[in-house]
C-alpha cells in the first residue's frame, strides 16, 4: 500500500498504479464476458469496448468499494458492467449521430452499418444486466436500471433540442445530468452499496459522482470545439454538425455586441447547414470571446460541488482518492 498522509490527494496516476491489479482484472473480465456464439456480434461489441478510453467509471467503482472496506471480488463484475453500459451508449450514439470516428478509428456503424451497430449496443446492454443478475444485490441492479433509463431520457431530451439554438443552459445541464452524470454517479453509489456503506456515505458519493460527471461532460463538450483534432480522435465541432448546441456555444449566443454573428450562427443551426467552414468560424469566435474559458469555469464549479459533497469524508483514504479523480477530470488540457 502506498504511503500517504490522510487528507492528501496524491494523483490520478497514483490511483491507477495502486489499483492496477483490480483494473487489470476488470479489463480481463471486459474481454472474457464478450463471448457470443456469433463471432460478428462479439466483434462489433469489442470494437468499441476494446478501443481504449479512460476506464474512469470502473475505477470509481473500485475506489468507492475498496476504500469503503469491501474485500470481495464482485466489484470486478460491477466495473465490467458499468463499462459495458457506457460502451453500449457510445454504439447507439454513433448511429444516432451518423458518426464516422470513435477514439480515432472508424466507428462501428461505419464498419458494419447502423443496424448491426445498434444490435452490438443491445448485446452489451443485455450482457451487462445478465452479469448483474448473477452477482449483484437487488439495490445495485435497481440503481443501474435507473441510470440506464436516465441515459435514454437524456438522449430523447437532447433530440428534442436538436438544431435549436435557443436551448438554455438549464436545459443543456438537464441533458448532461441524464446522459453522462447519472452513470458516473451510479458507479460511485453502487461501489459504496457493494461495501455495505451507510446511507449517508452512499448519498454523498452519489452527489459527488453526479457533479463530477457534469464537470466531465462540460469539459468534453468544450474540447469538441477547441482541442487538437489529432488528440481528440475526431474532427472538431462534431456535436454542432449534428445540431447539438453545448455550453460554449450557448455562452457565445448570449454574449452582448455580437448580434450579426449570432444571427448567422442561429440560421446555420436551425437549417442544419453547419459545415467545415462554419465550424471553423464558430470555433474562432469561441476562442476570440473566451467562451471556452467560461465553459471551463462552469465545469470547475461542478468539480467544486463534487469536492464539497465528500467533505464529510475528509481525512479518509476515500476522500483523498476521489479528490485526485476530480483533479484529473478538471485538469485535462484544451
Amino acid at each position: 500500500m502506498m504511503n500517504r498522509v490522510a487528507g492528501e490527494s496524491g494523483s490520478y496516476q497514483d490511483l491507477v498504479i495502486r489499483f492496477a491489479p483490480d483494473l487489470a482484472a476488470v479489463e480481463a473480465a471486459i474481454a472474457d464476458n464478450l463471448f457470443s456464439s456469433n463471432e460478428l456480434t462479439e466483434a462489433i461489441a469489442a470494437h468499441v469496448v476494446k478501443s481504449g478510453g479512460k476506464r474512469l467509471r470502473p475505477l470509481l467503482v473500485i475506489l468507492s468499494s475498496r476504500l469503503s472496506g469491501y474485500t470481495g471480488n464482485d466489484h470486478l463484475v460491477l466495473g465490467n458492467v458499468v463499462e459495458y453500459l457506457h460502451a453500449a451508449t457510445l454504439l447507439h450514439d454513433d448511429v444516432l449521430d451518423d458518426a464516422s470516428l470513435r477514439r480515432g478509428s472508424p466507428s462501428a456503424n461505419r464498419v458494419w452499418g447502423n443496424h448491426l451497430a445498434v444490435l452490438g449496443g443491445d448485446f452489451l446492454y443485455t450482457t451487462a444486466f445478465d452479469l448483474l443478475l448473477s452477482s449483484a444485490p437487488r439495490e445495485i441492479i435497481r440503481v443501474l436500471c435507473r441510470c440506464s433509463l436516465d441515459m435514454i431520457d437524456g438522449e430523447v431530451l437532447q433530440r428534442r433540442w436538436r438544431n435549436r439554438p435557443d436551448i438554455s443552459e438549464e436545459t443543456y445541464l438537464a441533458v448532461v445530468a441524464r446522459k453522462t452524470a447519472s452513470l458516473i454517479s451510479g458507479c460511485c453509489r453502487t461501489g459504496a452499496l457493494l461495501a455495505g456503506a451507510d446511507a449517508s456515505r452512499v448519498e454523498a458519493l452519489g452527489r459527488f459522482g453526479s457533479s463530477l460527471g457534469t464537470a466531465f461532460q462540460v469539459i468534453d463538450d468544450t474540447l469538441d470545439y477547441l482541442a487538437d483534432p489529432a488528440r481528440l480522435g475526431k474532427a472538431i465541432g462534431g456535436d454542432l454538425r449534428q445540431g447539438t448546441v453545448t455550453l460554449p456555444l450557448i455562452h457565445l449566443l448570449r454574449r452582448e455586441g455580437l448580434a450579426a454573428e449570432q444571427s448567422r450562427i442561429r440560421g446555420l443551426i436551425e437549417r442544419g447547414e453547419v459545415d467545415d467552414t462554419g465550424t471553423a468560424e464558430i470555433a474562432a469566435l469561441l476562442r476570440e470571446h473566451r467562451c471556452g474559458e467560461s465553459a471551463m469555469a462552469r465545469a470547475r464549479e461542478f468539480a467544486a460541488d463534487a469536492r464539497l459533497a465528500i467533505e464529510p469524508l475528509r481525512g479518509t483514504e476515500l476522500h483523498s482518492a476521489l479528490t485526485a479523480a476530480a483533479d484529473f477530470v478538471i485538469n485535462r488540457d484544451l
